[in-house]
């Protein structure tokens, strides 16, 4: 019968050591519990091989990503609802994970031995957000920290999902836009120089369309730094006054009321507004933590500070609903649906099928973005490529004429 070590704490939160001797580490558990113990940690104790070296594989030196958390989420989620403890739980899911994710939970074990809880393992890792540690904090102060890492999980596979349909519509689109940048510069930085080069040594005159072709080629190649420095630039000073809340405000302001992104971005935020809330809720959050957590995790300031509106009028006692549609922002069913929601008691109902209304209407536009991008895309490809030909094959029956 194998032997096992073992780390556990009384009621009065005392922590203890020993040893002994099961058939399994879930006798060893049950044992302790009979005792009124808190279970941390229980080992075998056997000689065994390590093969945790250092791999030479470099896909194993990858960063801990979304989709890892999301599967060893579920695992965890799996083995605690089997009783097993908490450390065990990691420790087996460290063993089945790549070397860079078994370092994260080794590491999140180590604390949680130490005396840290796992929400304070899980907050020295960037790849954990603060939506994800919020559910796994009242988890464990509830006791419910398998369901909560379970429903984490199920709510990253959806949004990752999601982002791959998004990814899957605006991938050809944004292939053809670079390509088509691509032709243009090759056309104007390669073939126009050589057909200006030939055409100026047969000393012919230049049909108008060969003419306004080394025009653009000339113009292109005059200003080219020019433009260069100024795309540059600009970039830089968006990114930089995006540093500062108040222009990053307005900009994100400016955002929202674009003809065609203006609808996406607002989509989007009511996708993560909704997801977020409705999922800390469901996880047991009160609503003031939840909107605070929310916040944060808004790409758009504009949209974040109208929650953080609400969040200070629900702290006095007034509803979500109506500091939500005060002003422009989210889209108005939203507010028609959270006066409904919270009048009936069924917030968190209505925030889940606002996120899946919302998910697909924000499909369906950026889809029609797609769909419209391709044609225009494509004539102007053909266009930019069809112009330099005509100029090029004119000049060759302007060069074979008689002078």
């Amino acid at each position: 019968m194998p032997e096992y070590r073992y780390i556990a704490r009384d009621p009065t939160g005392r922590q203890q050591s020993g040893t002994l001797t099961a058939d399994s580490p879930q006798q060893v558990t049950a044992e302790l519990r009979g005792q009124r113990l808190l279970v941390l940690n229980v080992t075998e104790i056997k000689s065994r091989k390590d093969g945790g070296g250092f791999p030479l594989n470099p896909l194993e030196h990858r960063r801990m990503r979304p989709v890892d958390v999301e599967r060893d989420f579920h695992q965890l989620a799996v083995m605690l609802r089997s009783g097993l403890p908490i450390l065990d739980a990691l420790k087996i899911t460290a063993s089945h994970s790549r070397y860079a994710v078994r370092k994260v939970w080794d590491r999140c074990a180590r604390r949680i031995n130490d005396g840290d809880s796992l929400t304070e393992a899980l907050m020295e890792h960037s790849v954990f957000d603060n939506l994800t540690l919020a559910m796994v904090r009242v988890g464990e102060q509830t006791g419910n920290l398998d369901f909560v890492l379970d429903h984490a999980s199920k709510e990253l596979e959806a949004s990752r999902n999601f982002k791959r349909q998004v990814i899957s519509a605006l991938a050809y689109p944004g292939f053809v836009i670079v390509f088509a940048v691509g032709v243009a510069v090759f056309m104007l930085t390669t073939v126009v120089p050589e057909i200006k080069k030939f055409l100026s040594v047969i000393g012919r005159k230049l049909p108008p369309i060969t003419q306004a072709l080394i025009d653009v080629s000339d113009w292109f190649e005059a200003n080219g730094p020019t433009l260069l420095i100024g795309l540059v630039a600009t970039v830089a000073a968006i990114f930089l006054l995006r540093r500062f809340p108040i222009t990053r405000y307005w900009m994100d302001f400016v955002i929202l009321k674009l003809p065609v992104f203006g609808p996406i971005a607002r989509f989007a935020g009511t996708v993560g507004f909704c997801r977020g809330l409705g999922t800390l809720l469901k996880s047991g959050v009160r609503i003031v933590e939840a909107l605070e957590t929310v916040e944060a995790l808004l790409m758009n300031s504009y949209l974040a500070d109208r929650v953080a509106a609400a969040r200070r009028k629900v702290l006095y006692g007034e509803s979500l609903s109506e500091p939500i549609g005060e002003k422009f922002g989210f889209p108005p069913l939203l507010h028609k649906m959270l006066v409904v929601g919270e009048n009936a008691g069924t917030l968190e109902q209505i925030l889940e099928e606002m996120t899946l209304f919302h998910e697909d209407l924000l499909a369906r536009r950026i889809r029609t973005m797609a769909a419209i991008m391709e044609p225009v895309v494509t004539i102007v490809v053909g266009g930019i490529v069809g112009f330099v030909y005509a100029a090029f094959l004119v000049a060759m029956f302007a060069a074979g004429g008689k002078s």
